[in-house]
């Protein structure tokens, strides 16, 4: 195990633009934290995160920077998001998604704050854990984390001092809170329970457009007749014929069947474009539903498509990154650790876009490419290489700077 010695000069510009958020000594601790969590192996929790510290970063100080509260973690994470979309350079008239979803981690211990019994639609079971809303942005092959909340019941709030919000209310906080450059596109694309009028009404407000999913029992209004959404879409795959739409994907096709039932009234939303889609021999079908009156159907499900972007995102940050390794107590430890992981992953998505190279002077591999452990496994080379910059400016001795340089190949 090698010790974080000091953050290599080629990372430092990723969190230069971060310092004034920071009061005191958070910002040293922070940029260690985002890197540690970034390259250490195991469990992402301060009984383990400060042992790839020096000593005079002593546990307590570490186990200090997530209790108290001396920056914002929700604005911190919004910036190096607007960043890395800056970097990439998007057009007018490019669409950038901005995709929804929650997630849900179990948690043993009996004294954290806000943990209750929650659904996993997963594996169908109920566990005991906390519940995350996140937000990603995609734009082409780049993933960028843009927000996380953490979800608290209502009985909870009160001893913590905290505004109940459901799970909609803070999808459209997060929705409210993204100002894209000028000029781009942006579609919301959120899931079937966040389909709804907060939400709606937050992509509204912000002149965004968005696509979802239907529920099997929400109501349409066709020519006065009150219908049933999974029964229409039912009806209409018998009745009408079939369109076929192929998605390239990078490890083949997937081939879709889909029926356009046109501009219907769906339930309180207003006048949505609904298309019914089976994928492949599926069974049923799946409605989705849209407000963009330029977004044609096989569009629509090239924006459903774009949904799944953040299942191996969450995924990543679970078993990669550390997402709920955290071990206090605090309610205000957890909404910290969040944003840390996050922030982790934005740094590898800065060494992704990196790969580019200069404009006109792209590298051999593209940067999407580049998976999230092979990114983690780049950033070790990286702090490897400056440690042992710094260890010839301590210690001119060649001998042992070759010594440690071997017994790394080894």
């Amino acid at each position: 195990m090698v010790q974080l010695v000091r953050v290599p000069p080629a990372l430092d510009k990723c969190f230069r633009p971060l310092k004034p958020r920071f009061h005191w000594d958070h910002y040293t601790y922070f940029r260690l934290l985002v890197l540690v969590m970034a390259v250490a192996w195991g469990r992402r929790h301060v009984a383990n995160l400060y042992r790839y510290l020096e000593a005079q970063h002593h546990r307590t100080r570490v186990n200090n920077f997530f209790l108290v509260e001396r920056w914002d973690p929700e604005a911190a994470l919004r910036q190096p998001a607007d960043e890395l979309l800056g970097a990439l350079r998007p057009r007018q008239g490019d669409t950038i998604y901005l995709v929804l979803a929650d997630s849900k981690k179990a948690k043993r211990g009996k004294a954290l704050d806000a943990v209750a019994q929650r659904k996993d639609s997963l594996t169908d079971t109920y566990i005991r854990g906390h519940q995350y809303v996140c937000a990603i942005l995609v734009y082409g092959d780049q993933v960028i984390p843009y927000g996380i909340r953490c979800y608290v019941k209502k009985t909870p709030c009160t001893p913590l001092g905290l505004p109940f919000r459901k799970t909609t209310e803070l999808a459209a906080q997060l929705i409210r809170e993204f100002t894209p450059p000028a000029g781009v596109k942006v579609v919301v694309r959120c899931a079937t329970y966040d389909l709804c009028r907060s939400v709606v009404q937050a992509c509204r407000d912000q002149h965004f457009h968005f696509a979802s999913t239907l529920k099997r029992n929400r109501n349409l209004c066709k020519q006065g007749w009150r219908l049933k959404a999974g029964r229409d879409g039912k009806n209409l795959f018998r009745r009408r014929r079939t369109q076929t739409f192929v998605l390239a994907k990078p490890h083949g096709q997937a081939r879709s069947r889909y029926v356009d039932a046109g501009w219907l009234q769906v339930g309180t939303l207003g006048t949505l474009h609904v298309v019914f889609s089976r994928k492949g021999s599926a069974p049923t079908s799946v409605g989705l539903v849209t407000d963009a009156p330029t977004l044609s159907a096989p569009q629509l499900i090239q924006a459903y498509e774009r949904r799944w972007s953040i299942e191996p995102w969450i995924k990543d940050l679970k078993q990669l990154l550390g997402l709920g390794h955290y071990q206090n107590r605090s309610y205000r430890a957890a909404v910290t650790h969040l944003p840390l992981v996050c922030v982790a992953y934005a740094l590898l998505t800065h060494l992704r876009i990196e790969r580019y190279g200069a404009q006109g002077q792209q590298t051999h591999h593209k940067a999407a490419d580049l998976s999230t452990a092979a990114a983690q496994d780049h950033l070790r080379g990286l702090i490897w290489d400056d440690l042992m910059v710094y260890l010839q400016e301590k210690n001119p001795d060649a001998s042992l700077i070759a010594d440690l340089q071997r017994l790394r190949v080894a």
